[in-house]
C-alpha cells in the first residue's frame, strides 16, 4: 500500500469488498480499530468513522469487549450503492497550530520566492494612492484617529459597508454592521457567541488553515464535510449533520474558497441559507475573497438570509491592505451578544484605517482598483497554471480558480508534499503542503501555491524547481 492516507471513504470500500467477497465471513471478526489506523495510515477516528458507516449499511456490528463482527445472513444482502446511502460523519479533534506555524514561518525571509501566504503582491496594489489617503486623514482629521471609535466603528465607513448590499434581497443595515481587527477576529467572534467548547463545527474539506487554528485555539471540534472542487461543500452531507444534531454552527467560503478556488452555485447559497433557518445552525460565512472573484461578481450567503442565521465576515486584507488590519462582521440575529465581546476583547477598531477605506470607496476609486485587481490575477494564476502543468509531473491535478490568487494542486499519490516543502526551502522557495487543510491530515499529496505576483523569470525558474523536486520523489 502506497504512503498516501487514505480517506475514510476508500477505507470503507476496500472493508466493504472483502467482506462481500467472503474474506471476512459472517460471524468473523475484523482487525482492531488500531490494527486498521496502522495498515491504511489514518486516524483512530477516521476508523471509528468508517465503522459506524457499515454498521449502518448493516454489514457489521460491534459487541462490547468483543469487537466488529460481520452480520450473518450477509448472502441475502445486496451490495449498498455508496453514492445514495448517507455517510454518519464522525467530529474530530484539531491539533494542527504547531504545524501551521512551521510552515509560516519561513514566509519572512524576504530572500525567499514566495509562493506560501495566499496574497496579492504589492507590485498590483495602488500602494503610494493608499499612503496619500492616510497622509490625508491625519492631517484633516487628526482628532478622530487620535480618540477611540464607537465599539460598532466609524459612522462614514459602515456607512460605506451597508451599500454594498444594495442588491441583496435581503440588504444589510448600518445597524446590522460591526467592524473588527481583520476577518479572523470576525470569524473567532462569530464562534465565541454560537459555540461553545466541544462543540462540533461543519468545515469544509480542504479548508483554509486559519479557521482549523480557531477551532483549535477555542477547543472547538471539526467536522470535515465533503467538499465538491466546482460545487462547494455537499449539501446533502451538511443537512444530515444539521438534522441529527451533530454541529453546533458550519463555516463555509462561497466566493474563491481558500485553497480550492471555486465559488459556489447561486442556488446552493440559498439552500444553504434555508437550512440554517431550517435547523436553527448558524452559517459562519468567510467571504474574504469575495471582491476578487473574476467576471461578475455573485451574492454572498447572506444575501438570501430571512431570519438571521448567516453571520457574515469580510476583509480589505486580500483585495488592498492586509497591514489595515480592518474587517467586519454582519452577525444577523446575534448582533448584541458580538458587540459584548467585541467591547471586552479589544472594546473597538483603530479609527484611521476606517477613515481610510471610507474615502476610497466614496470617491469610486476601490471599485476601479478591484476591476485591475481582477484582471492581474486571472492573468496571474493561469500563467501560474500553465507553468505547472509544463513542469510539474504527468498526473498533477489542477484547479482553476474562479477568483482570488491560489492554485490547488494535487499531484500524483506518491509525492508527499511535506518533504517537498523542505527540500523546496533549501532552495528558497515556501510553499504550503496540503495536509494542514484538513483536521485530519489528509491531503498529503496536494499542495497549494500562490499566484498573488506578477509572473518574472524568476518565479517560472522556483516553478521548474519544484516540479524536478517532485519528479525526484517519483524515481
Amino acid at each position: 500500500m502506497s504512503g498516501k492516507a487514505y480517506l475514510y471513504e476508500n477505507v470503507s470500500h476496500h472493508l466493504r469488498q472483502h467482506i462481500h467477497e467472503g474474506s471476512y465471513r459472517a460471524g468473523e471478526k475484523l482487525p482492531s480499530v488500531r490494527v486498521l489506523s496502522r495498515l491504511f495510515q489514518v486516524s483512530v477516528n477516521t476508523i471509528l468513522q468508517c465503522f459506524r458507516q457499515l454498521e449502518a449499511d448493516g454489514l457489521i456490528h460491534r459487541i462490547p469487549r468483543s469487537g466488529v463482527i460481520v452480520t450473518p445472513n450477509l448472502s441475502e444482502q445486496k451490495p449498498v450503492d455508496v453514492t445514495r446511502t448517507p455517510v454518519p460523519l464522525l467530529p474530530v479533534e484539531v491539533s494542527l497550530s504547531q504545524e501551521i506555524l512551521r510552515y509560516m514561518e519561513p514566509y519572512v525571509s524576504h530572500s525567499m520566492t514566495r509562493f506560501g501566504i495566499a496574497l496579492p503582491g504589492t507590485e498590483i496594489m495602488p500602494v503610494e494612492r493608499v499612503m496619500q489617503e492616510f497622509r490625508g486623514v491625519t492631517r484633516s482629521d487628526g482628532l478622530a484617529t487620535w480618540h477611540y471609535a464607537h465599539p460598532r466603528g466609524e459612522e462614514v465607513f459602515i456607512h460605506q459597508l451597508a451599500r454594498r448590499s444594495l442588491n441583496y434581497p435581503v440588504p444589510v443595515t448600518e445597524q446590522d454592521v460591526l467592524v473588527t481587527n481583520g476577518c479572523m477576529e470576525a470569524i473567532e467572534l462569530a464562534l465565541r457567541v454560537v459555540t461553545k467548547p466541544g462543540d462540533a463545527v461543519a468545515i469544509e474539506t480542504p479548508t483554509y488553515y486559519g479557521t482549523l487554528v480557531a477551532l483549535e485555539v477555542l477547543g472547538r471540534k471539526a467536522l470535515p464535510i465533503p467538499t465538491d472542487p466546482h460545487q462547494g461543500i455537499r449539501l446533502a452531507e451538511l443537512e444530515q449533520a444539521m438534522r441529527r444534531g451533530q454541529v453546533s454552527a458550519c463555516i463555509v467560503s462561497a466566493n474563491a474558497q481558500n485553497p480550492l478556488g471555486f465559488s459556489m452555485p447561486t442556488e446552493n447559497r440559498e439552500k444553504l441559507a434555508r437550512l440554517a433557518g431550517r435547523y436553527k445552525v448558524p452559517v459562519i460565512e468567510n467571504d474574504i475573497w469575495g471582491d476578487t472573484v473574476f467576471g461578475e461578481a455573485q451574492l454572498p450567503i447572506k444575501a438570501f438570509d430571512h431570519v438571521g442565521e448567516v453571520i457574515y465576515c469580510n476583509s480589505f486584507s486580500k483585495s488592498l491592505m492586509p497591514g489595515m488590519r480592518l474587517g467586519w462582521i454582519a452577525p444577523g440575529r446575534f448582533l448584541h451578544r458580538v458587540l459584548e465581546l467585541k467591547q471586552v476583547s479589544n472594546i473597538t477598531t483603530a479609527s484611521a484605517p476606517q477613515l481610510v477605506m471610507a474615502r476610497l470607496m466614496e470617491s469610486g476609486f476601490y471599485h476601479q482598483h478591484l476591476q485591475q485587481l481582477r484582471t492581474h490575477l486571472q492573468c496571474q494564476t493561469r500563467e501560474l497554471m500553465a507553468l505547472s502543468r509544463q513542469y510539474f509531473p504527468v498526473g498533477t491535478r489542477i484547479n482553476e480558480p474562479s477568483g482570488g490568487c491560489v492554485l490547488w494542486l494535487e499531484l500524483p499519490d506518491a509525492v508527499d508534499a511535506g518533504r517537498l516543502f523542505d527540500c523546496a526551502l533549501k532552495q528558497q522557495i515556501h510553499i504550503f503542503p496540503g495536509r494542514v487543510f484538513s483536521p485530519a491530515g489528509r491531503h498529503t499529496h496536494c499542495l497549494r501555491l500562490n499566484a498573488g505576483s506578477p509572473v518574472t523569470p524568476d518565479i517560472a525558474a522556483a516553478v521548474r524547481k519544484l516540479g524536478v523536486l517532485a519528479h525526484q520523489q517519483l524515481t
